[in-house]
């Protein structure tokens, strides 16, 4: 994705992981963005209550050279044109919301880290599936779909379960940690007990910035970051389901092999089925 693309999109996956002051000329801008289009850097800082140098900042944590190359991303953003239609009731409201979700995911997907990822799923010996709450949904749907290509690998909600599995792995393993904030605190101790043994972490999480991601050798991330009282909501998770589909089926593409287990996994429900 190019720096000078969806920049609104790219601030508000950062913004909760800036400092207080940042935190609040982001939220100014996200609120109002095509005001700001023809504020001068003072008037924002002066409308924002913070600092010239603040928008200064602002601008280049987005990728910006300066304030004038801000606002004319922030023009090519906001003159996007969009459907023009309203939701019609809270049903509407919510599938619009969780295909904006499956959109902006693509938007933000980094391809060459999809690539990376692939990879070390299929160099790991096994992969450990780590996530509590409504992330060990996720990583139920993970664990079944490597299951079907016949890649080794477990799924650990427990966190104490997985703090003891965690101290037993080695380089020749993958650690897969789910978690939407990236600041679950029990996921973050068994994820430094599996770093302490070498293992590669690869990270699915609605935050590009948080401790978790500190700690992630790979970060794919999706879109729509949930609040307190939106945890588990569909529109949060449908974009780590497309990371995992998204891994998967390039898994799938990388050696036949799993195209065939695949096959081999399908046929063994058959005789299941009515």
């Amino acid at each position: 994705m190019s720096e000078k693309q969806n920049l609104l999109l790219r601030l508000r996956q950062s913004v909760s992981g800036y400092s207080p002051t940042q935190q609040k000329l982001g939220e100014f801008v996200l609120h109002d963005p095509a005001n700001v289009l023809y504020m001068t850097i003072t008037e924002l800082a002066r409308e924002s209550g913070t600092s010239e140098a603040s928008v200064t900042r602002l601008c280049r944590a987005l990728g910006c050279k300066g304030y004038n190359e801000f606002k004319m991303a922030l023009a090519l953003d906001t003159q996007q044109p969009s459907s023009g239609q309203q939701p019609a009731d809270e049903i509407d409201h919510i599938v619009n919301e969780s295909v904006q979700a499956l959109q902006d995911t693509a938007k933000l997907l980094d391809r060459a880290l999809l690539t990376s990822a692939v990879e070390a799923l299929h160099q790991a010996r096994s992969v450990q599936i780590y996530g509590v709450a409504a992330s060990a949904i996720l990583g139920e749907y993970l664990h079944y779909k490597l299951l079907r290509l016949g890649k080794p690998a477990q799924l650990f909600s427990d966190m104490h379960r997985a703090a003891m599995n965690a101290s037993t792995l080695s380089e020749e393993d993958l650690v897969v940690a789910i978690s939407s904030s990236g600041s679950t605190r029990d996921l973050l101790h068994v994820v430094k007990q599996a770093r302490k043994h070498g293992v590669c972490v690869l990270t699915l999480s609605n935050t590009s910035r948080s401790p978790l991601a500190s700690l992630s050798d790979i970060l794919l991330v999706a879109a729509k970051p949930e609040g307190p009282l939106s945890a588990g909501a569909l529109n949060a998770k449908v974009g780590v389901m497309l990371l995992i589909e998204l891994l998967t089926t390039t898994l799938v593409a990388r050696d036949p092999h799993y195209a065939e287990t695949n096959q081999l996994t399908a046929s063994a429900t058959l005789p299941l089925l009515l």
